[in-house]
């Protein structure tokens, strides 16, 4: 009966519509594939849904959100076994941060398989999954045995964001929040989205560029390009910051659509 109760309050239409788990609307046939799906003998089993270490950038949070992220961290887990990756090398990942950033400027076609390689040589499996409704995960980090794993979600599916959620995710990292048993703080998720922000764009070189009063799509598409980072992450930088409404050229906000 506990197992029925967990698994009715599981996003269990979705996963099997994503092909997560095996379409049924029998509640017994769900607590079996529920079963196999988390690898535990009883759901009860995962009444503590805290995923050890994991550290996530979220937009929010409701009563149904931690079924919805244990669902969706067991399948970051799953997809990321099927990557090879190296030993877990924290001082090669602080190495490659620029030419992380680089990739922004390029096509999701060719980024994600470059990124998914670098990220391997540093022992993270890096897997994109779409979003499922409730969970609010933007991204998440873990260890599982002796690699890490980093799944991120498309939601939104825009540029600015995708980047923002990717070197967020890579701070947890690089800060060992991911080794804390409950995960990251809200002082640590602040430090994660400071972290991303700067990285993106450095402070001195866009306080420089705000100073200067023009917010036309000239001046920030001429401004991307002097910093080799896409447009669209500039735009949604300032469109967050009240420096331009949030209907001004979103043409430059690219939409990804990775899979």
């Amino acid at each position: 009966e506990r197992d029925e109760e967990i698994a009715r309050k599981m996003p269990y239409s979705e996963m099997a519509t994503l092909g997560w788990v095996p379409p049924t609307k029998k509640i017994l046939e769900k607590v079996f594939n529920l079963r196999s799906y988390f690898e535990v003998a009883r759901l009860e089993l995962l009444e503590q849904l805290c995923v050890p270490g994991i550290a996530y950038r979220t937009m929010g949070s409701n009563a149904t959100s931690d079924y919805a992220l244990a669902a969706w961290a067991q399948k970051a887990r799953i997809e990321a076994r099927k990557i090879s990756t190296k030993p877990i090398d924290i001082r090669r990942l602080e190495e490659i941060l620029p030419e992380v950033r680089k990739l922004s400027i390029k096509d999701p076609e060719v980024f994600c398989p470059e990124l998914c390689t670098l990220f391997a040589e540093c022992g993270i499996g890096l897997v994109f999954l779409p979003h499922i409704r409730g969970s609010f995960l933007q991204g998440a980090t873990f260890y599982d045995g002796n690699r890490i794993v980093m799944g991120l979600t498309v939601r939104g599916k825009y540029a600015d964001k995708f980047w923002f959620s990717l070197f967020h995710e890579i701070y947890h990292i690089l800060a060992g929040h991911i080794s804390n048993p409950c995960g990251a703080s809200e002082e640590e998720e602040r430090q994660a989205d400071n972290f991303a922000r700067d990285k993106l764009i450095a402070p001195e070189v866009y306080d420089r560029f705000i100073s200067q009063n023009d917010f036309s799509r000239e001046a920030i598409v001429k401004f991307a390009k002097e910093i080799k980072i896409a447009p669209g992450i500039v735009l949604g930088r300032l469109q967050k910051e009240n420096y331009v409404p949030y209907d001004w050229y979103n043409d430059l906000r690219i939409k990804y659509r990775i899979k």
